[in-house]
């Protein structure tokens, strides 16, 4: 299901060789792999040391890879060109989506950008959309991931609490059958 959702956020923040590129809540390292193999430079932010180890073992001693909180990033402002979270905001409470979600764009700056995937709100339509929403939602229930989506789910999802962290939606893609969604926001006091 995963799959899906890396394809869809490297679409929306393509690779550019020597470009840095922050994983929040990063796990393991999968997400980022692609990117390395890339060019891009790599960091990695996660709370878990576990999931970090791991990330070292898969990118190697030329990753950034910290142990810490999606709220307080470690990273200068307008250093990276694409901050990214898979799966993470459903993890938070909604106003610690936002506050992830704000430091998220300060750290990407202007020109940058942040592109967030995690479930969708609304209505799955079609026999793949409630067969990929019903999957999704059993999957977050055995994790004891349940009531984070439900809580992100209820705030309106992505956009929503992209808007009230002053973000403006740039693209959204669709993915695992409709249940999630890949979105990527940027500052809305951008310039053209």
């Amino acid at each position: 299901m995963l799959a899906g959702v890396r394809r869809a956020a490297r679409e929306l923040a393509p690779p550019v060789p020597g470009m840095l590129v922050l994983d929040v809540g990063c796990g393991t390292g999968a997400f980022l792999a692609s990117y390395a193999a890339a060019g891009c430079r790599v960091a990695g932010l996660d709370t878990s040391a576990d999931m970090l180890a791991a990330a070292r073992r898969r990118l190697g001693p030329g990753a950034v890879l910290i142990r810490g909180e999606a709220a307080a990033l470690p990273f200068a402002s307008a250093s990276a060109g694409a901050v990214t979270a898979t799966m993470l905001l459903h993890s938070l409470s909604p106003s610690g989506c936002i506050a992830a979600l704000v430091e998220m764009a300060r750290v990407a700056g202007p020109s940058g950008c942040v592109v967030v995937a995690d479930h969708r709100p609304g209505r799955r339509h079609g026999a793949g959309g409630w067969a990929a929403g019903g999957l999704a939602r059993g999957v977050e229930a055995l994790a004891g991931h349940g009531p984070g989506v439900r809580s992100l789910l209820s705030a309106g999802g992505i956009t929503a609490l992209a808007a009230t962290a002053g973000l403006r939606v740039d693209a959204v893609r669709p993915a695992a059958g409709g249940a999630l969604e890949v979105v990527r926001l940027r500052q809305a006091a951008e310039v053209a």
